[in-house]
C-alpha cells in the first residue's frame, strides 16, 4: 500500500519514519520544556524530604494535591537534586552515629546478658528463668547472624475456678504420661 504526503513524496506502507531524505527529529532540540526550579519553595522543600523517605511520585502528588510531572519536574530540578544529596549524606552520617553509639553500647549489654546467664540477676535483679533464656536465644540468633524476626501473638484471656485449675493439671498429667514434671511456683 503506498501513501503520498502532502509535499508529494509517495511512502510505502511501513516505511514513513525510515525515509532517506527525513530530517532528524526535532522535538527534543533547544532549552528544556517544563518548569526549572531556581529557588526552592516550601512544597519543593516538602517534595524533598518525602523523596527522601522514599514516598513514590504518585502518592507524593495525591497527598499534596498535585500531578505526578510536577512532582518529577521537581525531583529532577538541579537545584532539588543538589539537596536531596546534601539530605541523603546528613542521613547516612546519622546513620553512621548511630551504628557507632550501638557498637559502643554492645559490650555493656553483652556484660549484662553474660550476667543474667551466670547468676540470674541483672544489677542485683533478679530474674525469671524465661527472660535469662529469651536474651539468650537472641544473643546467639545475633551471633550466627540470623535476621530479627516479628512473632504476631494472640492471646486470650479467662477466669477459672481452683476446680478448673486442678481439672487442667489432671487433664496435662494424663497426657504427659512419664515425662510430667510438676512445677512449684
Amino acid at each position: 500500500m503506498q501513501s503520498t504526503s502532502a509535499a508529494g513524496t509517495t511512502y510505502e506502507y511501513g516505511d514513513r519514519y525510515s525515509d532517506p531524505n527525513r530530517s532528524g527529529d526535532a522535538r527534543r532540540v533547544g532549552e528544556r520544556k517544563g518548569h526549572v526550579i531556581v529557588e526552592m519553595w516550601e512544597s519543593h522543600h516538602e517534595i524533598a524530604r518525602r523523596l527522601l523517605l522514599g514516598q513514590k511520585g504518585t502518592d507524593i502528588a495525591k497527598d499534596l494535591g498535585c500531578t505526578s510531572q510536577t512532582i518529577s519536574n521537581v525531583r529532577n530540578s538541579p537545584v532539588v537534586k543538589d539537596k536531596l544529596a546534601i539530605m541523603s549524606a546528613a542521613r547516612d552520617a546519622g546513620t553512621i552515629d548511630l551504628a557507632r553509639e550501638i557498637a559502643d553500647l554492645a559490650p555493656l549489654a553483652l556484660q549484662r546478658v553474660k550476667e543474667a546467664l551466670e547468676t540470674g540477676q541483672v544489677m542485683g535483679r533478679e530474674l525469671n528463668g524465661i527472660s535469662i533464656l529469651k536474651e539468650a536465644n537472641q544473643l546467639l540468633d545475633r551471633e550466627i547472624g540470623k535476621p530479627t524476626q516479628r512473632v504476631d501473638t494472640r492471646n486470650i484471656h479467662g477466669h477459672f475456678t481452683m476446680d478448673d485449675i486442678e481439672r487442667i493439671k489432671a487433664k496435662a498429667k494424663e497426657l504427659a504420661g512419664t515425662s510430667y514434671i510438676e512445677v512449684q511456683s
